[in-house]
Formats: structure tokens, C-alpha cells, sequence
């Protein structure tokens, strides 16, 4: 029982960091332009100009030929999640919510704690499907 204040402490403050670290992250630096994501607790964030449903087309045909499993969707009134499973069974989310006319966000989460490169490269696919 001595360990337990300091081990729950300790959790706490990792959770604490987890959950509270922002990372801003260049898009595309090849191009020069000036737009940034975020990329929080392991999800990364970013918006694209267009509606959510031509999105939604483009994100579902780009996870295919990326060879990710899809194996499910949940279409809300605001928001449309898509799931999938890459080598290594490793969980990939989608979601996708519009934010204004022809203006949507985009989050993406690879695996448990997040993998930000390969959440890059999987929006800038869906991005240039576009």
C-alpha cells in the first residue's frame, strides 16, 4: 500500500501530458504554404476546403488503395467516423465533420497512442484525392 499515492500521481501526470501536449505540424513544406495541423494526444487535426461528403468519398477510395481493412462507418448528423485496420492490426480512425460551407476537419488517429507521420501522409493522400 506505500506505493499507491505515488503511482497514482504519477499516472496522473502522465496523463496530464498526454493529453495536454500540441504539436503544430506542417502540412505540405514542399509546396511553401502556410497552413498547419495539430496533432494532440495522438490525434492529428486538420481542415480541408470541401464538404464533408466528397471527403468522405475520397478518404474511403484512398484507404483502400493504401491497403487499409475497412471494417466499419458511423454517419451522424454532424460527423461521419470511418474505421479500418492496417498491417499490424493496428486501429486507424477517421472522422471527418464539416465546420462551415465547403470547409470540414479532418482528425485521424493510427494505432493506440497515435503515429503522426503516417497520419500525415494518409491526409495529404486524401487531400490530393480532392
Amino acid at each position: 500500500m506505500k506505493f499507491k499515492a505515488p503511482l497514482i500521481s504519477l499516472f496522473s501526470i502522465l496523463i496530464l501530458i498526454l493529453s495536454g501536449c500540441t504539436t503544430p505540424v506542417a502540412i505540405d513544406p514542399q509546396t511553401g504554404a502556410e497552413q498547419t495541423a495539430i496533432f494532440k494526444a495522438g490525434f492529428f487535426y486538420a481542415t480541408i476546403e470541401a464538404d464533408s461528403s466528397d471527403i468522405f468519398r475520397a478518404a474511403i477510395t484512398k484507404m483502400d488503395e493504401l491497403g487499409y481493412f475497412r471494417t466499419g462507418e458511423i454517419h451522424k448528423n454532424t460527423y461521419v467516423s470511418i474505421y479500418a485496420r492496417k498491417v499490424g492490426d493496428q486501429k486507424v480512425v477517421v472522422k471527418i465533420k464539416q465546420i462551415a460551407p465547403a470547409q470540414s476537419e479532418l482528425r485521424i488517429r493510427i494505432g493506440n497512442l497515435g503515429n503522426l507521420p503516417e497520419s500525415q501522409f494518409l491526409y495529404a493522400s486524401i487531400r490530393d484525392a480532392l
